[in-house]
């Protein structure tokens, strides 16, 4: 399995690998959002898949495992990952101390799920397009609409929506559309945590963007990230908001504003 990822379907220029992707937890209170499994995440998953394999365990704990310990994993993605989640004080609106209880003692308050969640390339290198040309492809139109889409059916209506990258947030805004979440359920987008270089930094306010190389890409994505950043904080406090009036005797809860 390491050597050979196994192939689910091929379109012209796009490919997808099988990854585990099953395990559920459809009373997750926080959806993490992101747009496919990268080089690494098909890595990580064939040498979890072959260990539990080699331990005898069973199907569920293969695919529990690798929901757990390498979707959203790896040495750069979960790092990042959790800082931004902290930033923002994420984890506090589903009742946890911190991020990295996500994938600890509050895994099942969690439920990371990508818009395509088979492994996906274009020309061998991750798909990391828009969701313009996403549903322009028939073989991804059809996988996302069937285990993205899908899939959102049977989460919590109360579920807050978190997207990684700027797709990701397309495509939430895409099913909100369609009336498969409500928009007080999005609480909105961060950077993909997988980008080295400054930009996590930068959306983190680690740095300035005085600070940044001149060279530096992110200084064209200042104005998205700022947006984002903001926003984000916004709805978070918001959301706190909401969680307090609703905990207080005799006070109604209140939609949140879209």
């Amino acid at each position: 399995m390491i050597d050979k990822p196994v192939l689910v379907d091929r379109d012209g220029i796009y490919a997808m690998c099988y990854v585990p992707f099953e395990h559920s937890h459809e009373r997750a209170r926080l959806v993490l959002v992101s747009t496919t499994p990268g080089h690494i995440h098909v890595q990580l998953a064939a040498e979890l898949t072959e260990s539990l394999l080699q331990r005898h365990a069973p199907g569920r704990t293969i695919q529990r495992e690798n929901k757990r310990r390498v979707e959203l994993g790896g040495p750069l993605v979960r790092p990042n990952l959790i800082r931004m989640l902290d930033h923002f004080g994420i984890a506090q609106l589903v009742g946890l101390p911190g991020a990295a209880a996500l994938w600890d003692e509050g895994f099942e308050r969690l439920q990371p799920l990508a818009l395509l969640p088979y492994a996906t390339t274009r020309r061998g290198l991750a798909f990391d397009g828009d969701l313009k040309e996403l549903m322009a492809v028939p073989m991804l139109r059809r996988v996302f609409e069937n285990l993205f889409l899908g899939a959102l059916g049977q989460m919590d209506d109360q579920a807050l929506y978190l997207a990684l990258g700027r797709t990701a947030w397309s495509a939430l805004g895409h099913a909100a559309d369609r009336g498969l979440l409500q928009r007080r359920q999005l609480l909105g987008m961060m950077p993909v945590p997988a980008r080295a270089g400054s930009m996590v930094k930068y959306f983190l306010r680690e740095v300035s963007v005085d600070a940044l190389s001149p060279r530096d890409p992110v200084r064209h994505r200042t104005a998205w990230l700022d947006a984002a950043h903001d926003e984000l904080v916004a709805a978070v406090r918001r959301q706190s908001r909401h969680d307090a009036g609703a905990s207080q005797p005799g006070t109604a809860a209140t939609c949140l504003e879209a």
